[in-house]
């Protein structure tokens, strides 16, 4: 408990402390993004680990490289004293290629079309994994992921134990879950579900811009924007910052770092808005995002829902705006209490709270969060309370400061060295 206190959980929750007590072999777990289940099955795995140093012994599957990302977070600080590794697409082969080879992971975290890469490859060995779970189960099958999974599954001799989450419930377990042993904990229960009020907010246009930054003026902020377009996205962004309003973008098109980067902005409250595809609809670990707009309407009931699964987050309230042009009808899953017409001639800045800083270096120089928080603090007399979030990337860091400090913190960083490195502070 300890180390989970150290990452700024005071204490399990219920379906926590009840994963932790399960005996059997496998154990299958219905619960909400939001819930706390990467915390739990980390723990449960982490229990049933032996010595490090044997090679690979846990193995924890991810739809997506983004949600891969997230657990390697979770579970690194967690595991001190073994290796833990992630691999996904987006990032270099050879360079996880060569990660193995100079030490073998002890728990491994991937998605299923890199792993199966590297296992057609012979460049890693599962054989001996003892522990295994399949995360997002359900966006598991909704991406297609079944073969790699069931590949995957075939080079394991002996798991000794088993976990499936899942946000939705299965009509059927899979092969790989003894079903007949498998404990449920299904806490996708009424009590957990979010209290999210869903508003119609009509446009004149066909053209939705003007009303979006009306909107966005108008509700509170951080907001998640979805568009069913890349192109979309980039567009929306650009008309957004024309109009004093602080956005960035999230699309498949975008680069891995990219990406990571607009997601740690948003996170630290430097960025209020964040324009996405459904990219961002699953996988995205975000607390704290007050409303959810449709600027397009979803593609589906299933696009709709898990949307509007950014806000209201573990139970918590959240609003909705589903913004409708002149000729759009709203299908019928979609059910509004009110309309709202927020005043168009506001033309008020909207901004992030922080400012967050560009640094050209991160943990393959060595570089800490503590060296950086160290610099900004001592070195350039920064109150510590003006320091926000502060992200270690492999090459590079962001750090969130008080937007009135930003410019002495980059000239600092012209003269002074930070960890005896020569580094350049940004904005970002």
């Amino acid at each position: 408990m300890r180390r989970v206190r150290e990452t700024g959980i005071p204490e399990l929750n219920d379906m926590q402390r009840a994963v932790l007590a399960v005996r059997s072999r496998s154990l299958v777990l219905l619960a909400p993004t939001g819930s706390g289940k990467t915390l739990a099955f980390a723990l449960a795995m982490l229990k049933r680990l032996g010595p490090p140093g044997a090679g690979i012994a846990a193995l924890v599957l991810a739809p997506s490289r983004e949600l891969a990302m997230q657990i390697f977070d979770v579970v690194r600080p967690l595991a001190r004293g073994y290796k833990t590794m992630a691999m996904y697409g987006g990032h270099s082969f050879s360079a996880e290629s060569d990660s193995v080879k100079s030490a073998v992971p002890d728990i491994l975290v991937a998605t299923p079309g890199r792993l199966m890469d590297h296992l057609s490859r012979h460049t890693v060995s599962i054989a001996g994994v003892t522990t295994l779970v399949v995360d997002e189960y359900d966006k598991t099958l909704e991406l297609g992921f079944r073969k790699e999974v069931s590949g995957i599954l075939r080079h394991i001799r002996n798991p000794r134990f088993t976990a499936l989450t899942s946000a939705t419930r299965l009509d059927e377990l899979p092969a790989f879950v003894n079903a007949s042993d498998a404990e449920i904990i299904d806490v996708i229960a009424p009590e957990v579900k979010p209290q999210i009020t869903v508003v119609d907010v009509p446009s004149a246009t066909r053209d939705k811009l003007d009303t979006l930054a009306a909107l966005l003026r108008h509700v509170a902020v951080p907001s998640m924007v979805f568009v069913n377009h890349r192109e979309s996205v980039d567009r929306v962004v650009s008309s957004l910052t024309a109009r004093g309003i602080t956005a960035m973008a999230y699309h498949g098109g975008m680069e891995q770092r990219d990406r990571e980067m607009a997601v740690a902005a948003f996170r630290a409250g430097a960025v209020p808005v964040l324009v996405a595809t459904d990219l961002a609809a699953r996988g995205l670990d975000i607390a704290g995002v007050d409303a959810v707009v449709h600027y397009h309407l979803p593609v589906d009931r299933q696009a709709y829902m898990h949307r509007n699964g950014r806000t209201a987050r573990a139970g918590a309230e959240g609003s909705v705006y589903v913004i409708t042009g002149p000729d759009e009808v709203l299908p019928d899953y979609i059910v509004t209490q009110h309309p709202l017409y927020p005043p168009m001639a506001d033309d008020t800045p909207v901004t992030g709270a922080w400012k967050m800083l560009y640094i050209n270096a991160g943990k393959r120089e060595k570089i800490s969060r503590g060296d950086i928080a160290g610099f900004i603090i001592k070195q350039c007399g920064i109150p510590v309370e003006n320091v926000g979030k502060i992200i270690v990337g492999a090459d590079y860091s962001l750090v969130a400061v008080h937007p009135a400090d930003a410019t002495a913190i980059i000239e600092k960083g012209r003269s002074e060295r930070l960890k005896n490195k020569r580094v350049r502070f940004s904005t970002f």
